[in-house]
């Protein structure tokens, strides 16, 4: 399809090289006027542009394979937003998020400190999620408020933010 419509602006090219020529020789033979002028011009500008036609012609015609292309891209985008959000969400477990968020209401209530909650603060904090006033180690090992040895970070409330709102968007799919 494409190539008939190449062969089509080629014939169209060369008719018009043909008639810029005849017009040429008009010119230098003296015969000219702003007729003939106007007329090179125009000629002169069509031959510039015709060998594009085939690119425009092309782009109409192959517009369903554009709409394709883009609904392609964006399935391909919308899988790879539904895997980023799933390894964000797997970037730590479900029992160290909810410390995260005990922690960030200020009441974090009983505790027990085990050595996998003792371990979970570690990470939490290593990542940059909270903050010790206290050292984790001088934290007493029972109490009624984890709250008050840890602050939540800004990064932790980001963090906090950006998970609920993923859950929510992935609880309307």
């Amino acid at each position: 399809m494409t190539q008939d419509y190449t062969t089509k602006w080629w014939a169209a090219f060369s008719c018009l090289a043909f008639i810029e020529g005849v017009l040429l020789v008009m010119l230098f033979s003296g015969r000219s006027s702003a007729l003939t002028i106007a007329a090179l011009l125009f000629i002169a500008i069509l031959m510039v542009f015709i060998p594009r036609a085939d690119d425009v012609v092309a782009l109409t015609f192959d517009r369903d394979k554009i709409d394709n292309k883009i609904s392609s891209l964006n399935k391909k985008l919308s899988t790879t937003k539904n895997r980023v959000d799933k390894i964000f969400l797997l970037t730590i477990p479900d029992s160290m998020y909810k410390s995260l968020q005990k922690i960030n209401s200020g009441n974090y209530g009983n505790y027990d400190l085990t050595t996998r909650l003792e371990r979970e603060l570690y990470h939490l904090r290593d990542i940059g999620y909270i903050e010790d006033t206290k050292e984790i180690r001088d934290i007493p090992y029972e109490g009624n408020n984890l709250s008050n040895y840890l602050k939540i970070t800004a990064l932790g409330k980001q963090y906090i933010e950006l998970r609920k709102s993923i859950e929510e968007e992935n609880k309307g799919k």
